[in-house]
């Protein structure tokens, strides 16, 4: 899968929340509260934009804007911003307490 990153854009409440829809369902757990990524990777919403927290996601698109346009909803996934190997921290949140 291709994916383009984006600027930090300023989503709105309605665009975040549709993309976070996007993403996997444990029923473990409340889909308000955690998902996970494409990858298998594990957010929590309330860390949109946090990529100190390894719960913390951002939104991408997988085409770039000249094709489709990159602010196009069908083109925008949740993606986890957290890096196994990045060391900081946040490495022991639990996802209970969201750290």
């Amino acid at each position: 899968m291709k994916i383009m990153k984006l600027k930090e854009i300023c989503w709105d409440k309605a665009v975040k929340e549709a993309v976070w829809k996007k993403g996997k369902i444990n029923p473990d757990y409340s889909p308000h509260v955690l998902r996970w990524d494409a990858y298998g990777r594990i957010m929590m919403w309330s860390k949109y934009g946090h990529t100190d927290s390894r719960f913390g996601w951002t939104i991408e698109a997988r085409e770039a804007q000249g094709n489709d346009g990159a602010d196009n909803l069908d083109n925008l996934f949740p993606v986890s911003t957290y890096t196994p190997d990045k060391k900081n921290k946040t490495d022991m949140e639990s996802p209970s307490t969201g750290g």
